[in-house]
C-alpha cells in the first residue's frame, strides 16, 4: 500500500481531530513571527524526513497559519518585499502542496485503521461472548452441585432465621453502611394509601404473585419506577426485605413464598448477595413503632385471613364481658357462697366464639386480670353482649387457658375500625400485652432519640454559624488593614467563601427546624396517649401504678427536661446569630457610606491638587521663558520684515542641543568643561512660541503612595496594583541597568525627547519619575499608578488588572521608549532590499548599520540593539546569500525536557540548519545550509528563556537552566572578531512561578552600589545569596558587558 517505513498513527483518529491541534497564532510582531515560522518550517521538514506524517502535517499547517497572520498585519503591508524575501511565497505554495499530499495519505490511513479496529472489535466481542458462555455454564454446574449438598434449606427457600426485625431495619436506615431494597407485597391500593418512607421501596402487588412466577416475569408486570429498581438493583443491594401486612414467623403465606421462590429458584442469571428476608410483624408493626417513617400511619389494615383449621366443639355457654371485666375488678364474693355455687367445667373444651365482634382488636388492649377466677354473679350492664348461661352459676376461667384463647384471637382477628374506638392508636403487635407494649415503647425511645439527635445537631449548626460569622468579621478587619491589593483580593475571596458557608448553614438550620417541629409534634401526641394509658383514663386499658410505671414517668420527665434544655440552648444560639448578622450588616452599611465619602473627598482633593500643580508649573514655565528670552535660546525664528540672516547649522532655523547621551563616554566619571567662543546672537530673532505641555508633564507632582524608610539606593519595592507583578519585575530589572538609569536620573533624557513621537514623550517622562523615586533611597515602596495608566492608554491589556506576560511588556516598553527618545524625526523611509552577494561582509554590515542609524537612533538602540548575520549557502553551486537583521532580545528555545545549561541553549540556537531555499544564482529551489551568528553585540544583552513556546502541546517548560553569574563568553558565536563586548556579567533575572494559566513574577537584581543580590517581590525587598539566583523559574536574563564601568553619580 506504499506505507512501508511510515511511522504509526498516534496523534489523532481523523484529519479533523488533527486540525484541532493547530492552535491559534499568538499576537506578536512580524519579526518575531518570521523567526517562529522559520523554526516551525525547519521542524516540519525534519519530521517529514522521518516519515512522521501526522506531526509533519501539523507543523506545515502551523507554518501556513503563521504566514497568514504575518500577511494580515500592517507592518507586512508596509515592508512587503522585505518580509517576502524572508518567507519566500513559493516556499509557502510548496508547503500547501505538501500539506495536501499528507492530508490525502492520512485520510486513507485513518479510514483503513478504523475499519481494522472494527474487525478487531467484532472478533473480540465474539471471543468475549464465548468466554462468558463457558463461565456461565461452569457457574451453573457449580451452583447445582452446591445446592445438592445443602441440607439446611427449607422447601420455601427460607430458613427459620430468614426474617428481619423492625428495629434492625430502622438501624440499617440510620447507619447507611449497608444497602437494602424493600419489596412491599401488599395490595396496590394499600401501598398507595400508606407505605414505608424510605428510598428503594417498590410495590409488588400480591395479586401478581402466582405459583410458578419467575423474577423476569415479575419485572415485566411491574409499573415504573418499581420496574427500573427491580431490574437494576435487586442483585446489587446487601439485603432484600419483603414486607406484607402481618407475617411474624413461618409458615409463610403464599404470596411471600412465591416471591422468595422467584428470587431463589427462578432467577439463575442474577447472583444475590444474600437470601431474601421478610419483615417480622409486617407493615402493621412497623407503622406502630415508627409512625414518622410512614406516609400515613392511620391507614386501615385488612382483616387477617382465617387459618384453614377445623374448629373444635364449642360449649353452649356465654362468657363474661372481657371489656367490662378487665376495666374494673369486682370485690370478691364470700367464699362460702362461691363454693356452693361452683359448677363443674370440662377443661379440655375451648370457649365458643358466640359473636365474632366480641373478639376484635379491642381485646388486644385489655390487661389480663391477675385473679384466676371471675365471679359470674357480677352485676352486668344492660345491653351487654355477655351473659352467663350455666344455671346462673359462677363460671371460672383459668388464666392460662384465657391467655391461650387470646393468643388464638391474635392470629385470627381483624383490624379495628378507627370509627369504633376514638383516641386509641392502632396496636400492631398482637403478641405484646398493653402494659408490656407501652413499657417497650418508652424504653426504646426511638422517636425521642431522633428528636434529641436533631436538637444536638441543630445546636452544632448554630455554633458553627456563629464561628463562621466571627471568622468573617475578623477577615473583614484584616482586609481593611491590608495595604497591598493582592492581600486584599485574597482576603475578599476568603470572606466570600465564608459568606457562602453561612448561607448553607442557615438553609440547613431552617430544614432541621422543620424536621424537629414535625417529630416533636408526633412525640407529643404519642406521649399523651402513653400518659392516658398510665393514668387509666384511656378506654380499654387499665395499668396499675406500679414501680415500673413510676420509673417510666420519671424517665419521660427527665428526657423532656433534657430536650427543653437543648431547645433553650438552640434558641439562644439562634438569637445570638441573628443579632450578630444584624450588627454585621449595619457595620457594612456604615463602612460603605464612609468609603463613598472618603472616595469623593479624595477625588475632589486630587482634582484641586492637579489644578494647583498645573497652575504652578505653567507659572514657572513662563518665568523660565522670560529669564531665557534673548539669552541663547535653543529654538529661534526670523522676525517679520527683518533682513535675512545667515542660517544656523547648515541652513536650518533650528538649533539642537548638544547634550545628547554619548555611550562611548559613559565610563568617564569626570566631566570635561568645554571651552569655546562666545555665541553671537542675532537680535532680529525671537524665540519660537512653542507649547509648554512637556514642561508641565515633567514638573507634575506624582502620587506614588510612598511608604517612607531609608533603605538605600535602588532598594525600593513596587506595590502590586492588581496583578501588576509582571510590570514590577521588568521595572526592577531595568532600574538596575546602570547606563539606562544614569541617562534618566541625571536628566539627560529630557534633551532627547522626540516632539513628533506618537506617544508624546509620556512614557519616558513616567519612566524617569519612577527611576528617580527608586534611586532616592527614601521609600520602602511606591505605587506606579501614573506609569500604569500611561502604558494602559497605549495598550489596553496593560490597562486592566489581568496577569500579562513580562516578556511582552518589556518589548512594548522598549519600543515606546525608543519612539519617545528617537533622535531621527520625520517620516521613515522603507528599508532597502538587502543585496550583498558581491561585497565583503564587513562592508555589507556597515551599510546595514548606517541605514539603521538613519531610521533609528536612541538610547534604546545604543544599549540593547545588536546585529545578527544570516548566511545561506547552496549545496549545488555553493553560492552564498548574506543578510543582516537587528535584535534587542534573543529568545532561546529548549532542545530537551531535562536540565540544561545556557551555553547549550545558545549552541542550539546558533547551530547550522538545513532548509529548502531558492538560490539567487541557480534560480531554483535548492537544498541549502543556513548559518546564523552574531555580528555585533550590544553593551546590555537580554536573553529570553522561551518557556511558553506555542507548539502543539502549549505548555510551560519547567527546565532548570544553569546560567553563569559572571563571564558569559559569546566570542565563539560572533562572526566579527573585534567586537567591543564579548564577556558579560549577570545583573538581573525576571522569574515566573506558575503555569500558562496564571502565576507570579519576581525579580533578582544585583546592586551596582554594593554588588549584593536582592530579591524584589512586589513591595518586599530582601537580600539574596548568590547560590539562590539560579532557579527553574528564570524567564528573562539581563547581562551587561564586563568592560562597561558606569556609575550613577547625581544622587550620591
Amino acid at each position: 500500500m506504499g506505507d512501508v517505513g511510515l511511522q504509526k498513527l498516534y496523534m489523532a483518529k481523523s484529519i479533523s481531530e488533527l486540525n484541532s491541534q493547530v492552535k491559534d497564532i499568538p499576537k506578536a510582531s512580524p519579526r518575531l513571527l518570521v523567526n517562529t515560522a522559520q523554526r516551525v518550517l525547519k521542524e516540519a521538514q525534519i519530521v517529514d524526513g522521518r516519515r512522521d506524517e501526522e506531526k509533519a502535517y501539523v507543523f506545515y499547517m502551523r507554518y501556513f497559519s503563521i504566514v497568514m497572520t504575518i500577511q494580515k498585519q500592517d507592518e507586512y503591508k508596509k515592508n512587503k518585499k522585505f518580509y517576502d524575501g524572508l518567507l519566500d511565497p513559493k516556499m509557502t505554495a510548496k508547503v500547501i502542496g505538501r500539506a495536501e499530499e499528507l492530508q490525502q495519505s492520512l485520510d486513507r490511513r485513518y479510514e483503513f485503521k478504523m475499519s481494522a479496529k472494527k474487525n478487531d472489535k467484532l472478533i473480540e466481542e465474539k471471543r468475549t461472548a464465548e468466554k462468558l458462555e463457558k463461565e456461565r455454564e461452569r457457574a451453573m454446574k457449580a451452583k447445582q452441585a452446591a445446592e445438592a449438598t445443602k441440607t439446611t434449606v427449607a422447601t420455601n427457600g427460607v430458613t427459620e432465621e430468614g426474617c428481619i426485625t423492625c428495629q434492625k431495619l430502622y438501624s440499617l436506615s440510620k447507619e447507611k453502611c449497608s444497602s437494602y431494597m424493600i419489596l412491599d407485597i401488599r395490595p396496590q391500593n394499600h401501598f398507595l394509601e400508606s407505605q414505608i418512607k424510605f428510598s428503594n421501596v417498590i410495590s409488588i402487588p400480591e395479586e401478581l404473585l402466582k405459583p410458578g412466577l419467575t423474577a423476569a416475569r415479575i419485572g415485566s408486570e411491574l409499573e415504573e419506577p418499581s420496574r427500573t429498581l427491580w431490574v437494576t438493583l435487586r442483585d446489587k443491594v446487601d439485603y432484600l426485605i419483603i414486607c406484607d401486612w402481618f407475617t411474624e414467623k413461618p409458615p409463610l403465606p403464599q404470596p411471600l413464598t412465591v416471591l422468595i421462590d422467584a428470587i431463589v429458584k427462578w432467577d439463575p442469571n442474577k447472583h444475590y448477595k444474600s437470601k431474601p428476608l421478610f419483615l417480622k410483624g409486617g407493615y402493621d408493626l412497623w407503622r406502630f413503632m415508627y409512625p414518622m417513617n410512614t406516609t400515613n400511619p392511620r391507614a386501615d389494615h385488612p382483616t387477617r385471613k382465617q387459618e384453614s383449621k377445623s374448629e373444635p366443639a364449642l360449649l353452649d355457654i356465654e362468657y363474661p364481658d372481657l371489656d367490662s371485666g378487665f376495666i374494673s375488678t369486682p370485690s370478691p364474693t364470700d367464699v362460702r357462697t362461691m363454693s356452693s355455687a361452683l359448677p363443674s367445667v370440662n377443661r379440655n373444651l375451648k370457649p365458643a366464639i358466640a359473636n365474632k365482634d366480641l373478639l376484635d382488636g379491642r381485646n388486644n388492649n385489655m390487661n389480663i386480670i391477675e385473679n384466676s377466677q371471675v365471679n359470674n354473679n357480677l352485676a352486668v350492664k344492660e345491653g351487654s353482649p355477655v351473659r352467663a348461661s350455666v344455671g346462673s352459676k359462677v363460671n371460672t376461667w383459668d388464666t392460662k387457658d384465657s391467655n391461650k384463647a387470646l393468643d388464638l384471637q391474635n392470629t385470627r382477628q381483624s383490624s379495628l375500625s378507627l370509627e369504633k374506638i376514638e383516641n386509641v392508636p392502632s396496636v400492631p403487635s398482637r403478641s405484646l400485652k398493653p402494659k408490656d407494649l407501652l413499657e417497650s415503647l418508652v424504653a426504646k425511645k426511638v422517636e425521642m432519640e431522633e428528636e434529641q439527635e436533631l436538637l444536638e445537631e441543630s445546636v452544632k449548626v448554630e455554633e458553627d454559624t456563629m464561628s463562621k460569622i466571627k471568622e468573617m468579621e475578623e477577615t473583614a478587619v484584616k482586609r481593611e488593614a491590608a495595604r497591598d491589593e493582592q492581600s486584599r483580593a485574597q482576603l475578599q475571596k476568603t470572606e466570600d467563601r465564608l459568606q457562602e458557608e453561612i448561607q448553607r448553614l442557615k438553609a440547613k438550620s431552617t430544614d432541621m427546624e422543620e424536621r424537629y417541629t414535625k417529630i416533636h409534634k408526633q412525640n407529643e401526641e404519642l406521649w399523651k396517649m402513653v400518659k392516658l394509658a398510665l393514668s387509666g383514663n384511656l378506654s380499654n386499658v387499665n395499668l396499675e401504678p406500679t414501680a415500673t410505671v413510676n420509673n417510666i414517668e420519671l424517665k419521660q420527665q427527665q428526657d423532656q427536661e433534657q430536650l427543653r434544655a437543648q431547645e433553650d440552648k438552640r434558641r439562644a444560639l439562634q438569637e445570638q446569630v441573628e443579632r450578630m448578622r444584624k450588627e454585621r450588616k449595619e457595620k457594612e452599611r456604615k463602612l460603605k457610606e464612609q468609603a463613598e465619602k472618603e472616595k469623593k473627598a479624595q477625588e475632589q482633593a486630587e482634582a484641586e491638587r492637579r489644578q494647583a500643580e498645573e497652575r504652578k508649573a505653567k507659572l514657572e514655565a513662563e518665568q523660565r521663558s522670560q529669564r531665557n528670552k534673548g539669552a541663547g535660546e535653543t529654538y529661534t525664528t526670523k522676525l517679520r520684515d527683518s533682513p535675512r540672516s545667515s542660517p544656523v547649522r547648515g541652513g536650518s532655523n533650528l538649533k539642537r542641543s548638544h547634550s545628547a547621551f554619548n555611550l562611548s563616554q559613559l565610563g568617564d566619571d569626570d566631566k570635561e568643561s568645554s571651552g569655546g567662543s562666545v555665541t553671537n546672537f542675532d537680535r532680529s530673532l525671537k524665540p519660537l512660541n512653542v507649547s509648554q505641555r512637556r514642561n508641565v508633564n515633567a514638573a507634575r507632582q506624582r502620587n506614588f503612595e510612598p511608604k517612607y524608610g531609608n533603605v538605600g539606593h535602588a532598594r525600593t519595592g513596587l506595590k502590586n496594583l492588581g496583578n501588576t507583578c509582571y510590570m514590577n519585575s521588568i521595572i526592577q530589572c531595568l532600574n538596575n541597568s546602570t547606563p539606562l538609569v544614569k541617562y534618566f536620573v541625571e536628566g539627560i533624557y529630557s534633551e532627547d525627547i522626540n516632539s513628533n513621537s506618537k506617544y508624546q514623550g509620556d512614557v519616558c517622562e513616567e519612566m524617569g519619575a519612577v527611576f528617580r523615586a527608586l534611586w532616592c533611597g527614601q521609600y520602602r515602596s511606591i505605587a506606579m499608578w501614573d506609569l500604569k495608566n500611561t502604558v494602559g492608554r497605549f495598550h489596553k491589556p496593560f490597562q486592566g488588572y489581568d496577569q500579562q506576560d513580562s516578556h511582552e511588556f518589556l518589548i512594548k516598553l522598549m519600543d515606546w521608549l525608543h519612539e519617545d527618545l528617537n533622535k531621527v524625526t520625520g517620516k521613515k523611509l522603507p528599508m532597502k532590499e538587502q543585496d550583498y552577494d558581491d561585497i565583503p561582509d564587513y562592508v555589507a554590515a556597515e551599510k546595514m548599520q548606517e541605514e539603521l542609524r538613519r531610521r533609528d537612533d536612541s538610547i534604546v538602540c545604543s544599549l540593547f540593539h545588536g546585529l545578527h548575520r544570516s548566511v545561506i549557502e547552496c549545496d549545488t553551486c555553493s553560492h552564498r546569500s548574506l543578510t543582516f537583521e537587528p535584535f534587542s532580545i534573543i529568545s532561546l528555545s529548549f532542545p530537551s525536557s531535562g536540565r540544561c545549561t545556557l551555553r547549550e541553549l545558545l549552541q542550539h540556537y546558533y547551530k547550522e540548519s538545513r532548509i529548502e531555499y531558492k538560490c539567487s544564482k541557480c534560480k531554483r529551489l535548492r537544498s541549502c545550509v543556513r548559518k546564523l551568528d552574531i555580528w555585533k553585540l550590544p553593551p546590555v544583552l537580554i536573553l529570553h528563556l522561551n518557556r511558553f513556546e506555542h507548539d502543539v502541546l502549549m505548555k510551560k517548560k519547567q527546565n532548570f537552566v544553569d546560567f553563569p553569574l559572571e563571564n558569559l563568553d559569546l566570542g565563539k558565536h560572533t562572526a566579527m572578531k573585534n567586537n567591543r563586548y564579548t564577556n558579560f556579567d549577570l545583573y538581573g533575572v525576571s522569574n515566573h512561578y506558575g503555569t500558562m494559566d496564571g502565576g507570579h513574577y519576581t525579580a533578582f537584581c544585583k546592586s551596582s552600589v554594593n554588588k549584593l543580590w536582592y530579591k524584589f517581590d512586589d513591595h518586599e525587598v530582601y537580600e539574596l545569596s548568590r547560590e539562590n539566583v539560579r532557579s527553574s523559574a528564570a524567564y528573562l536574563l539581563f547581562y551587561e558587558a564586563s568592560n562597561m564601568n558606569i556609575k550613577v553619580n547625581n544622587l550620591f
